[in-house]
Order: C-alpha cells, then structure tokens, then sequence
C-alpha cells in the first residue's frame, strides 16, 4: 500500500514526511482491516512528528481518525462485516492512517449511514472521544451539581465537539472562549450560549453575563494563558478537565479542592480499559448527527494521499488558529 511517513523527527522547515510504498498491515484477532476513504488531522500529530523518531531502521505512519469500508475482520471482531462503512480512532503505538490501508481494534470503531459523507465522518472520532471522556466521567453523565461549563480553545476539533455534546446531552449554560471573529461566529453556530473573548478581561466579560462562578472548565487550548484568572473564577469543589500538557501551578487550586482530570483519548486502548465505550461514543455522535441534534466539526477538506496534503495540513495546524476539523480526502474524483 501507500503511505506517509516518516523516519525522523522534523520541522515544517526541513519537512519530513514522504510517500512511500510499504506492507500492508496485519491485523490482530480484534482488529478489523479497513481501506480508508478520509482521515483527519489533528494537533497531536505534528507533535509527534516534531518530537519523535520512528524506531531505528522503522518508520511511523500518523494519523488516528479515520473513515473506510471494512475489508477484513479479525477472528474475534464482533458486529462488523466486510463492505461496511465505518469510522473510527486507531492506536497511536501502531501504525496510523495516513495510508490507504489501516488495522484498527474493532472497539473503536462504528458503522456509519450512507447518509454521512466519508470526510464528515473522518473528522468526529478524535475530538468526540476526547470530549466526551473529558466531560462526561460521572456515569455518563456531569457532575449532577454542574449549571455551567466553560470551554476553553472552544472553536477548535476538540471544542466544537464539547459545545455540542454539553448542548445535545445536557440542560447546561455553555460559556465558551474564542477572539477572532470567524471563531466566534462558529461557535455561536455550534450553540455557545456565551461567547467570552479570552484576549480581553475574561473575569469583567463573565460578570456582565451573570457569571460569577464557573462549575467546570474544560481547556482544550489556553490553560497556561487562562492561570492569571481561572482560579478567581472556579467554584469552590469545582471541576477541571484537560487535555493539555502544559505546565500549570495547581496549587493555586488547592484552597477550592478543585477536581481535576486529565484525559488522553487513546488511555482506554493502551490499558485495555473499557474500551468498547469508545465505539459506543462515536455510534453516539453519529446516532445524533442523523437526528440533526449536531453537525460535523470538518471545516477544512483537502484532497489526495500526498505530500503536499500532509504539509498543508500540518502547517495549518502549527499556524494554531483552525477552526474545526481538517480531513484528507482519499476518494478518487
């Protein structure tokens, strides 16, 4: 098959990526084969690409959203047949999908309706997941005391999902932080119920809104930049998600006895933790993106399994002001 990868790590500058042709992959017992139509792009994976070499003599192949037609099913993979449609995530220590072919564990994945697009369905798995596991740790459901949910990076993949899934599955006021206008304007459409601009005073923004207390963050992008005043705004025993890994004092936190996750969306897949729920969530997403109730978060469709496509995609993503989703299109015209 073809692929993208790579051997070493690499800057925009001395880009890294090339196409190349290699094995196909093999499938384990719970895996299902699938050759893909669409694949997103996401953040994570130009970290990986700036910061991580591929074991020597080896290569990486990223990427791991995807959406395809099942061709193989492994031995012990349940309720998938070949000629299926599906979407879902794959597992960041095997080989990704920035390919034509990936193998991915069945429980990660969902079938989807000939009514979603391939590149629409690309870009939810990831950011739906993420969301979802980051909000929603309490049966399901949010802390049953939470009125308000702040959202932090809210125009992004992870937040557009965030913004609909607290609006589909919830009675919450949605606060969520964007400054360009373009971002504004899209989450607003998404169904923020307040839109604070997080380059003015956050705190004066909140008040003017009603808000004098926040009852659970979820920083998707900003923490470090939102330290000087989001301990002045959380509630005491209040809650904070992120997906971050930026050096934060939480201690500043301490005298609120702030709850605080931290969520990786392929935690469940490296330790073999319910990882079913995952195809459970996207089956969810897609189950409300039928009944209308969300949409898609693709906002960017770039065309071809090329290197050019990669770039563009990667360097958008460094620019770090995207909105929604970016999907690479593998289908022919």
């Amino acid at each position: 098959m073809k692929a993208l990868i790579y051997r070493q790590k690499n800057t925009l500058a001395d880009f890294g990526i090339t196409l190349e042709e290699v094995n196909d992959p093999v499938i384990r017992d719970t895996d299902l084969l699938i050759r893909i139509k669409a694949f997103g792009v996401n953040p994570g994976e130009t970290f990986f690409r700036r910061t991580i070499d591929a074991p020597e003599g080896a290569y990486r192949i990223l990427g791991y959203e995807f959406s395809g037609i099942v061709e193989q099913v492994g031995s012990a993979a349940s309720g998938f047949e070949v000629g299926d449609r599906i979407l879902g995530i794959g597992d960041f220590t095997r080989h990704g999908a920035y390919a034509e072919l990936i193998a991915a564990d069945y429980r990660s994945i969902s079938k989807i309706s000939a009514l979603v697009s391939f590149q629409d369905a690309a870009g939810i798995p990831v950011g739906t997941v993420t969301a979802y596991q980051s909000l929603f740790r309490f049966n399901d459901n949010l802390p049953p005391e939470v009125k308000n949910v702040l959202v932090l990076g809210a125009a992004g993949g992870v937040g557009s999902m965030a913004i609909q899934l607290l609006k589909a599955k919830t009675n919450v006021t949605v606060i969520a932080t964007a400054s360009r206008q373009e971002s504004k304007d899209w989450i607003k459409e998404l169904g923020a119920d307040i839109i604070i601009d997080h380059s003015g005073d956050v705190i004066a923004q909140l008040k003017e809104n009603g808000i004098e207390q926040v009852d659970f963050v979820f920083s998707t992008n900003g923490l470090k930049s939102a330290e000087s005043w989001l301990p002045q705004v959380i509630k005491p025993y209040g809650y904070l998600a992120a997906i971050e890994g930026v050096e934060v004092n939480l201690w500043q936190f301490m005298n609120k006895s702030i709850t605080v996750y931290l969520e990786m969306v392929f935690a469940k897949s490296l330790f073999g933790v319910k990882q079913e729920t995952q195809g459970d969530i996207i089956k969810e997403f897609i189950d409300l993106l039928l009944a209308m109730k969300v949409k898609s978060p693709v906002k960017h469709i770039i065309k071809g399994l090329s290197i050019d496509s990669i770039f563009e995609a990667h360097k958008l993503l460094e620019q770090g002001s995207t909105i929604g989703k970016i999907v690479i299109d593998l289908q022919e015209e």
